[in-house]
């Protein structure tokens, strides 16, 4: 009797210990020690095809090898990328559903779309940082150079047509660059990136602004021409290209694409996500990927520099909130 009592406790502790060091109860439920132990999902709140599901789709080929589990992207598009964002921010926070989006989750909450921001979830990391932002004509327009625009936008106040998804980081540009220059555009919401390439290409629009990898096919073949880069100094990976500083506008812009998971994710989770991040920005692949399809070079940020960076930008745009909204 007493070895049977001694064999059953030594079970007990046996499961005990093995739950306390994340591995599987007698339920059989998943542990953060096995995370993942099954494809993970990630949302993009904006449709295929743009900068954002073009940097989200890169990183889950490379998270894969590096996880041991499918990283699928998911696209939910709506109301300048609130719709996915709601999506990740209610589902389970089992470390299966992550958001990939970047600045303009932020604008959004500063202009009213929704009512929280980063707070609302549990940022991993910083995967890309953008200094590319251009603003971009139809090569069949009449404009050679930034001057020429601001010029024919201060003849013709509020007529420019700009492009931009209302509420967003190219809003947030082209309200900077009215500022700085004195003149008032046409801000309209012509849709995500690609949406926004078909309009120039039609020219239903007459500026666009976006990151340069956006419109990148579309320079290649000479049918867009990029009056300004909107950084501090000129990219050498289009160097012909001059900055809007250069040229005597003091307008620099640039975003940050970072990975969330639903608050409330075990925190040994997010630090899983974002090592597993780093190893990636690390990886020279991954590098000349992203540098041929969209001209930009690698960037990481881990969770509690992601933290800082968002809630300082947050801020930043708040400070400006009478001016955007001004506009």
């Amino acid at each position: 009797m007493k070895k049977l009592v001694f064999a059953f406790m030594c079970l007990v502790l046996s499961v005990s210990f093995a739950t306390a060091n994340g591995q599987q109860d007698t339920s059989g439920t998943s542990t953060t020690a096995s995370w993942p132990e099954k494809a993970i999902q990630i949302v993009v709140p904006f449709n295929a095809g743009g900068d954002t599901d073009f940097h989200a789709r890169t990183y889950a080929k490379y998270l894969k090898d590096i996880l041991g589990q499918n990283v699928t992207v998911v696209n939910v598009a709506g109301a300048n990328g609130s719709a996915g964002t709601i999506m990740v921010r209610d589902s389970e926070p089992d470390g299966y559903t992550a958001l990939f989006f970047h600045d303009s989750m932020l604008m959004n909450k500063v202009v009213g779309v929704t009512d929280f921001a980063q707070e609302a979830l549990a940022p991993a990391s910083i995967g890309v940082f953008d200094h590319t932002y251009i603003l971009a004509v139809n090569a069949k327009s009449p404009y050679k150079t930034l001057d020429d625009l601001i010029a024919a936008a201060k003849q013709n106040p509020g007529n420019i047509k700009y492009a931009s998804s209302i509420g967003g980081y190219t809003y947030y540009v082209g309200c900077l660059l009215e500022r700085e220059a004195g003149v008032s555009f046409n801000k309209v919401d012509a849709g995500g990136g690609s949406e926004r390439n078909a309009a120039l290409l039609a020219q239903k629009i007459e500026t666009n602004v976006n990151p340069y990898g956006v419109m990148k096919p579309y320079i290649d073949s000479g049918d867009f021409r990029v009056l300004a880069v909107f950084s501090e100094n000129r990219s050498k990976l289009f160097p012909t290209v001059p900055t809007a500083k250069e040229q005597g506008y003091n307008v620099v812009g640039s975003r940050a694409y970072f990975l969330s998971f639903p608050k409330g994710t075990d925190p040994a989770i997010i630090e899983k996500m974002a090592d597993a991040m780093k190893q990636v920005s690390e990886n020279p692949d991954y590098a000349a990927d992203i540098e041929k399809a969209y001209c930009v070079e690698p960037g990481y940020a881990g969770t509690a520099a992601t933290v800082e960076y968002l809630d300082k930008t947050l801020a930043s745009f708040e400070a400006d909130k009478d001016f955007i909204l001004g506009n």
